[in-house]
């Protein structure tokens, strides 16, 4: 069923559009992160002759946000691959409760890590980094946080179908 802005014609509202594109948005600011540092340090080690120490540890710190809500988003568009070429040769009552299985198993293993990365990124707090002496919940966070939304995206995606690529790249469910 198509939304009261679809029917009428008119854009999504923008915190609808960022909440459909959270994940591209903050891993896409992530890889201009790392572009900015990398070349940054680049630049200071080969043209200043005095390297800036921090631009390597902001690069890990964005990697790490990059890797995360990138895989993140990519359970929205079912990217990571599936191999099901013994569940489609199955029995289909087999196969549906293997499926069920396999749904059980992936929300299971978003909790766990949700669940761990938060507590580690807690217990990361007081352990600084070497350089900029931020918490190292700076790095760790991520986990945490997009397992949480891998869990959710999935469950949405089971729920109402596929994210779809719009013609102005719009990205929503159903």
């Amino acid at each position: 069923m198509p939304s009261i802005h679809a029917a009428l014609g008119l854009p999504k509202p923008t915190w609808k559009r960022v909440g459909d594109q959270f994940e591209e948005i903050v891993a896409c600011v992530a890889l201009a992160v790392i572009v900015l540092s990398v070349s940054w340090g680049v630049i200071t080690r080969y043209i200043t002759e005095q390297p800036a120490t921090w631009a390597s540890e902001i690069a890990t710190l964005a990697f790490a946000w990059l890797v995360f809500f990138g895989a993140a988003a990519c359970f929205k568009y079912k990217l990571h691959p599936s191999i099901d070429m013994l569940v489609v040769r199955l029995p289909r009552p087999l196969a549906v409760g293997v499926r069920w299985l396999n749904h059980g198993l992936v929300l299971g293993l978003c909790a766990f890590m949700a669940w761990f990365g938060t507590r580690f990124a807690i217990d990361a707090w007081s352990n600084p980094s070497p350089v900029l002496r931020l918490p190292l919940t700076w790095l760790y966070g991520p986990v945490a946080l997009c397992f949480a939304l891998m869990g959710l995206r999935y469950l949405q995606v089971q729920r109402r179908g596929l994210w779809t690529i719009d013609a102005d790249r719009e990205t929503n469910v159903g």
